[in-house]
């Protein structure tokens, strides 16, 4: 059964002592994350060598090859499977500026827009009877492999459900174009994006952001160098406004070894493989970064400092149970809360990383209705309403999914209730379980 953790965000309402003494608080525990990790809660009790970091890049890049043939079969054949989704309208190709290896036309984005006969939707007709959302899409794959149309269904949805445009973007990979490219490619893409919006009749004040795994971390990445973009020495033509994040199972905190997270997990065995996310994390952190050095919020925006978390717009995360990234992703959405960001979070109990994506080739029906859930939460962002979500707006049932019987009674209890550790004089957090999903 799948269980929805819903919380929303807000300032306190207590005394001006009280929200400070609170603010010390969250910016003591965040100064702590992004520090060396204490034992049994990161890696300084388990320091995880990467086998692959040694490895010559061009047998790494073999290797990733090889993943990208497997997975682009996987995805092509997803992507038949009924109800298919429509292909990209168009495709454009933006510039690289940004990284180390710059050219033109370097970054290819798949283009999602509505037909004409598309009825105009609430959030759009709010603000702009001819301007639509814009929402810049970031695929997964461990920053090694995927392409933009490994989304198609969650682009069609947004389509559908906002009658928005959706931007696919095919950022450079790793071995061959590792850290921080990557990042830099999707700060590009949003930038440029930004400036073209007018070709795509998309309103350049209503953009959006949303990814899968790896793109997740780089649409929060790239999030925060538009904060502070003098801090990398980078310069700006302009500063974006983004209006939320949807975010599916992103990965957050390099700073935690693999071996860490995997044991964090209510069955380390269902996780990513070792030699998968070795292959990953080689690939991608090259030269290899310490982990005490890990804590760059390009690398791992969940650690970013709390003046850039205060700042962010509302936040939708979507996490699986059987990842290795679960930990993480219910700490992060704590700390916004903390912070006064809106937040929903949602947790797909039984469901491994990645759950939405082939295999199966079919998608569960689950899929649907977390997809449907984001898109609730993009809705109230820009709508007039405001964020803030109700109760009722939080879905219906679905029993697609169970929990797994065997798992840890207190990890079950934690993950489907949104329970956590209640500080002194904290507000208690809002808990919203519904009868089955």
């Amino acid at each position: 059964m799948l269980r929805k953790i819903t919380t929303s965000g807000g300032q306190s309402t207590s005394s001006a002592s009280s929200s400070s003494s609170k603010r010390s608080r969250l910016s003591a525990k965040l100064s702590r994350s992004a520090s060396r990790s204490t034992p049994g809660e990161g890696p300084c009790d388990e320091e995880y060598v990467n086998p692959l970091e040694n490895v010559a890049r061009w047998r790494l890049s073999a290797n990733a090859l090889a993943l990208r043939s497997g997975a682009s079969f996987a995805f092509n054949w997803g992507n038949r499977s009924a109800p298919a989704p429509s292909s990209p309208s168009r495709t454009i190709y933006l510039d690289s500026t940004l990284s180390e290896w710059k050219g033109k036309d370097a970054i290819r984005v798949d283009v999602y827009e509505p037909s004409t006969t598309t009825q105009p939707s609430k959030a759009r007709a709010a603000a702009d009877p001819v301007k639509r959302v814009g929402v810049i899409n970031l695929h997964g794959g461990g920053f090694i492999l995927g392409s933009g149309t490994d989304d198609a269904r969650w682009a069609c949805a947004v389509v559908e459900s906002l009658d928005a445009v959706v931007f696919s973007v095919n950022y450079r990979l790793a071995p061959g174009y590792p850290f921080p490219t990557p990042v830099e490619d999707t700060l590009d893409s949003i930038l440029q994006i930004h400036a073209r919006a007018g070709e795509f009749n998309v309103d350049p004040n209503r953009l959006l952001l949303s990814g899968f795994s790896a793109g997740g971390t780089l649409s929060l990445a790239a999030w925060v160098i538009l904060q502070d973009p003098s801090r990398w020495g980078y310069v700006l033509s302009s500063s974006p406004s983004i209006a939320g994040l949807a975010l599916f199972y992103p990965l957050l905190d390099f700073t935690t070894s693999r071996p860490v997270k995997r044991r964090l997990c209510v069955k380390p065995h269902e996780t990513l493989p070792k030699s998968m996310t070795d292959l990953f994390d080689a690939s991608y952190i090259h030269p290899a970064i310490s982990y005490d050095n890990r804590d760059d919020p390009r690398l791992s925006p969940g650690l970013m400092p709390l003046e850039y978390m205060e700042r962010l717009p509302p936040v939708h995360l979507c996490l699986c149970e059987m990842d290795m990234l679960l930990t993480e992703g219910l700490k992060f959405a704590d700390n916004l809360r903390e912070a006064g960001v809106t937040v929903t979070s949602r947790v797909v109990l039984g469901e491994k990383h990645a759950w939405d994506k082939p295999p199966p080739f079919a998608p569960k029906a689950s899929v649907s209705v977390e997809y449907q859930a984001a898109i609730v939460a993009m809705r109230h962002w820009l709508s007039d309403d405001g964020a803030k979500l109700t109760r009722a707006d939080v879905g219906t049932v679905n029993d697609q999914t169970r929990v797994a019987d065997d798992a840890p009674l207190d990890t079950r209890s934690r993950v489907e209730r949104g329970e956590r550790d209640e500080g002194e004089g904290e507000e208690k957090r809002e808990k919203i379980l519904l009868p089955g999903y």
